[in-house]
């Protein structure tokens, strides 16, 4: 970038005034640019790096955010989305804000630009050529992917916008604080070279003629001047830094005493639960032993009981062996017994049919045999006392037809009555 201070007059073959080209001079009078993303440590990364190396005095802190996409439907959903991108916002104002106190603390002047587009890229992009931004600082990569070795970009972001940003943009790309590659203003480096290229025939001149000029040593020493002065800038700046690095650890010191003072605080209430909870266990011991007595004092008990039960048990079942071979000498003789009782009742079978009456001795109605039979007018002979109550019954039909009778005169079967006497006396004899 080229920057000329001073006049060219020309009058005939005399050249008054003085040129003067630095580079130097250019990078502190214009602003520079610092893209910054949603993380906060990288983005600080690169702020601290364009204050400290870029010489600068003026920056402005650029954000591209990625507006949400509203949907017409659904009202709850779209609430949600708009809760989000409002509070999202509130969250990078306050990163910007925070970035503006950084370059506060490092005495440099600082503004904040927050754009709203659906690509980072050509956000970028259209920044730098609306407002002609011609000095950029941006990351390279994520510092998770910073190594010692990087020297390319990794970032799409990065690589898209150093192939497509304009050549009057210069742009240094850096990583974890550090510069990994940068794209020189090509049109700048051509006018640079122009016009040192004017200021050595402006030199030649100016010998020819015998008109003074300042001399080469005198331009080199205002370059040292200035280069000293801005290496005391920079040198103030790095102590700035290195108070507000200073600051920060006071105040993470600060943190972390207050932390430690909680975690003190936590570890003594900690003790004491562990010591109230010593004293639980302690006393639970003391339970578990007292039921430890008392528990083997029951098992103690309970195996007498079982060695007794276990004796009783081996009585019992030599009782039992003595009384199954009792009870198989019982089933023997009672089956001797059933074969004496089932041959005793063959015989009295055989002599109860021998000594059984005659069907003509036996009463009808009583079925016994008759001591007084008669005969009925339907012709059967029945016990006289049993007839003569089935006629007084009411009774006019024959107890053995079920027919009716003619009378109810009966008739005394007085041969029957003989016989039936004859068989007694033969069957009690």
């Amino acid at each position: 970038m080229v920057k000329i201070v001073g006049s060219l007059r020309f009058c005939g073959n005399e050249i008054a005034g003085s040129m003067e080209f630095s580079k130097r001079e250019t990078l502190m009078d214009e602003k520079i640019y610092v893209a910054v993303t949603g993380k906060d440590l990288e983005s600080k990364s690169s702020l601290v790096w364009a204050i400290q190396n870029t010489g600068g005095k003026d920056f402005c802190i650029v954000y591209v955010h990625q507006p949400i996409q509203f949907s017409v439907t659904g009202t709850m959903f779209h609430d949600k989305k708009l809760r989000l991108y409002t509070k999202g916002k509130e969250k990078i104002q306050k990163n910007l804000d925070k970035y503006l106190n950084i370059c506060r603390k490092m005495q440099v002047n600082a503004e904040k630009l927050y754009i709203e587009m659906d690509s980072v890229e050509e956000g970028i992009l259209q920044l730098i050529s609306q407002r002609g931004v011609r000095k950029l600082v941006m990351g390279a990569a994520a510092e998770r992917h910073y190594s010692m070795r990087m020297r390319d970009l990794q970032s799409k972001k990065a690589i898209y916008i150093s192939r497509e940003a304009p050549d009057t943009c210069h742009i240094w790309f850096t990583c974890n604080g550090y510069l990994i590659c940068s794209r020189e203003a090509r049109s700048g480096d051509n006018l640079y070279l122009e016009c040192a290229s004017s200021s050595s025939l402006s030199q030649t001149d100016i010998t020819r003629n015998t008109q003074s000029v300042p001399s080469l040593s005198i331009v080199n020493y205002d370059d040292r001047i200035k280069e000293a002065v801005t290496e005391a800038e920079n040198l103030k700046r790095e102590v700035r830094f290195e108070a507000f690095k200073r600051e920060e650890a006071e105040n993470s010191a600060i943190d972390a005493i207050k932390k430690a003072k909680q975690s003190e605080s936590v570890y003594l209430e900690e003790l004491k639960q562990g010591n109230e909870t010593e004293k639980a266990l302690s006393k639970a011991k003391e339970e578990l032993e007292k039921m430890r007595i008392e528990s083997d004092t029951r098992i103690g008990e309970s195996n007498m009981v079982i060695r007794k039960l276990q004796c009783n048990y081996s009585l019992s079942m030599k009782a039992l062996i003595r009384l199954r071979e009792e009870q198989e000498e019982l089933k023997i003789e009672l089956r001797e017994v059933s074969k004496l009782k089932s041959k005793r009742e063959e015989e009295e079978t055989s002599f109860s049919k021998d000594r059984e009456p005659p069907e003509y001795f036996i009463c009808p109605i009583t079925q016994d045999i008759m001591e007084d039979p008669h005969v009925a007018a339907d012709g059967f002979t029945y016990e006289g006392d049993s007839i003569s109550g089935w006629f007084e019954r009411g009774h006019e039909t024959s107890p053995m037809t079920n027919k009716r009778l003619p009378h109810t005169s009966l008739v005394p079967n007085l041969a029957l009555r003989s016989a039936i006497q004859e068989w007694l006396q033969a069957s009690s004899s």
